[in-house]
């Protein structure tokens, strides 16, 4: 069974992979590079012992709503709240890197 945490990380990253192609060329190149930079960032993720414990969850779970809105905004053609989404989605890929160092967390 995959770990929710690995589930979630999988699932933001084809769902980064979808939206940049429904952006096409048009994209503004700073909305791509941060999608890009999180796929990066996530793919590379993937191997870390944080990703298999229950404390990614929530944090992971953040991260993949963020980008299944950002998916259909792209897909509604709404793109003026698409900043702001990417704003947060931003903040919450921070957080989950902060979190993933597992500083102070002691493992029994």
């Amino acid at each position: 069974m995959v770990p929710k945490g690995i589930e979630n990380a999988d699932a933001v990253i084809e769902t980064s992979r979808q939206t940049l192609a429904a952006l096409g060329s048009t994209a503004n190149p700073e909305w791509r590079e941060c999608l890009e930079s999180v796929i990066s960032v996530i793919e590379d993720m993937k191997t870390k012992f944080f990703l298999k414990t229950n404390l990614a969850i929530p944090i992971t779970n953040a991260c993949r709503k963020d980008a299944a809105e950002l998916q259909s905004l792209v897909a509604g053609g709404d793109l003026a709240r698409f900043s702001q989404v990417l704003d947060r989605f931003r903040n919450n890929m921070e957080t989950l890197l902060k979190r993933a160092k597992m500083e102070g967390v002691i493992i029994t």
